[in-house]
Formats: C-alpha cells, structure tokens, sequence
C-alpha cells in the first residue's frame, strides 16, 4: 500500500510490505529517501546531514548542495565536465530535478525526469518484491541528434565501524581512481582487492578516520556486491545484469569528504555503463554510451536485503546469490 507522507522538503512517496519500507522522494531528485528492513527495523541508506541548499537546476551547481543522501542517479555524468562544448553538472542533471510521478500502484512508483545538459529522458520504476526493492530503468532520447551519456547508479549506503564489502571473486584488482591523501596508491593505479599498502579496505573504519577511495571494477562476470552491517548481523546486497550495466564502481568514504564538516560516512557501490569519473573519460576511452534519437537503453538493479542473524560467510553466501 503506498501511503502519502510529508517530508521536511517536498513530498514523500512510503511503499511497504510485511519485509521492508521505503520512502521516494519525487521533488529530491526521485532519490529513494529510505529503506528499512520491517523486522529488524535496520535503515540500510544514509540519511541527510542537512537539508537541500539547491534552490534551482543549473549546469554549475554542485553535488554537494543537493541531499546527499539515499539512492539517486547520475547521469549523464558523475564528475563535472566538458563535452561536445557543453558544460555537464557535478554529478549530473537529475539529482537536481523536480521528477514527476507518472503511475502508482499498490507495490510500486514510476517517476520520469527530462535531463537539461542532454536530450535524454529517464524513466524509472520502483517496485517492492519480498525484500528486494527492484529498479527498472528506461533512457530514452528524445532529441533529433545522437546523444552520450554515462550512467551510474549512486547508493549511498549506511555503514558503521567493522561493517564488511563482499566482492565477487573476480574483483582481486581494481582501478584506484583516487585515494585522500593517496593512502593506499596514486590516482590512476591498479591495486589490489582487499589488501594494499597494509590496508584492508573491505573492512569499514569509523568516521573520524577522514578516508576516502574511489575504485572501479573491470568488465564484470558477475553483478553484485554486499554491504554486512556487523553489529546488526544483516546486510543488504546489490544485484544487476552485466550485461546492462558491465562495471561497478565503489566510493569508500570515512569521514574523508567534503572538507569541513558534516563529514560523509558511508559506502556507495555504483553499477555502472564505465569505469569512469566522467562523460568527458568515458568519451576518451570509447566507453560512453550512445543513443541515436528515438532509440533507448534498458536496465534493472535490485537491492537486497538479507534476513538477520547471519553471520559474515552466510551474508556472503546470501550476496552472491
């Protein structure tokens, strides 16, 4: 049943089941506000440290006067950059936006945004099954030319001191895209997973830690990866198609961003069309993505939360499906 609530900025769409309860935030850039599991009653997103300070979309407004919290979507870029000589927003265009609701039902919401930067349109559906809040995604140009864009997902994740990441196997290497004060390797090096530089860093610090990676898988077999918040004995995983979305990024951040307080504490596991910072990279490598006009892109990504009382290797088990 979805019930109306109001939210201290705009208002706010609550979804529940017997399992978990979610809240969409339409006018915050269709972010899902929060999840929680029914039972335990464990938030699994990261919640505002404030309110927005956005006043109005604009190609120079800066990510972090947004919410800053929950799962958004970045696209057409994640960093601000310059392509085709136009100015792309931090972050992108639709953390920015006012989205409109276009269809309810009794376990879903379906919210659309038309991007300023690009002639691109995304279109998404939220549904609740069991456990899982499932994100059915749908770019469409909508312009008369060809337009690229890049695309991540950006789940910002709730995290405590000794909570655990959970990789596939085949992530023993990653691209280090950048490292606070480069603690565990230059930018644009290739590290290992989870071990480097005497650091574990599957393996969450405490917020006054003040650190913060950027990494990036390479082309994926497998499309998951699980967050075990160990004080709770519960995690949450997600999932999507690789061949949708063929790589994932991972923002680690202990207190290392931004640089006055309130600091960030949390971990954002990002599928993504490329392992890039960028729509500006991603052209350079030839990894962006191309939609000619009318044509349009699909993809799901499912967040998973997992029963109580597991331990580690169970949640791990659970994970990867």
């Amino acid at each position: 049943m979805i019930q109306l609530s109001a939210k201290a900025i705009g208002d706010g769409m609550r979804l529940k089941n017997d399992e978990i309860q979610i809240e969409v935030m339409p006018a915050e850039g269709g972010r899902i506000a929060s999840l929680r599991c029914a039972g335990s009653g464990l938030e699994f997103l990261m919640q505002p440290h404030r309110p927005m300070r956005l006043t109005h979309a604009s190609r120079d407004a800066g990510f972090i006067d947004g919410a800053v919290a929950g799962i958004e979507e970045c696209m057409p870029t994640v960093s601000r950059c310059v392509v085709d000589g136009e100015t792309i927003p931090d972050h992108g265009d639709l953390w920015q936006l006012a989205w409109d609701v276009t269809a309810t039902s009794e376990d879903a919401v379906s919210l659309q945004a038309q991007c300023f930067s690009r002639p691109l349109r995304y279109e998404k559906t939220i549904r609740l099954v069991g456990a899982v809040v499932r994100v059915e995604s749908r770019i469409v140009n909508v312009g008369a030319a060809p337009a690229r864009f890049l695309y991540a997902a950006h789940p910002l994740l709730a995290v405590d001191a000794g909570d655990r990441i959970v990789l596939p196997e085949e992530c023993a290497e990653l691209a280090l895209h950048s490292s606070l004060k480069e603690r565990v390797g230059v930018d644009r090096s290739r590290i290992a997973w989870p071990l480097v530089e005497g650091v574990d860093l599957s393996l969450l610090g405490d917020v006054y830690a003040r650190t913060a990676e950027m990494l990036y898988t390479d082309r994926l077999r497998e499309g998951w990866c699980g967050l075990y918040r160990a004080r709770h004995a519960q995690g949450i995983a997600v999932r999507f198609d690789t061949a949708e979305l063929g790589y994932m990024g991972l923002w680690i951040c202990c207190g290392g961003w931004p640089d006055e307080p309130p600091f960030q504490y949390a971990f954002a596991p990002e599928p993504a069309t490329s392992p890039c910072g960028s729509l500006a990279q991603a052209v350079e490598q030839g990894l962006a993505e191309t939609l000619q006009p009318g044509e349009s892109f699909r993809f799901a990504i499912e967040y998973r939360v997992s029963p109580s009382n597991l331990d580690l290797q169970g949640f791990a088990r659970f994970a990867a499906g």
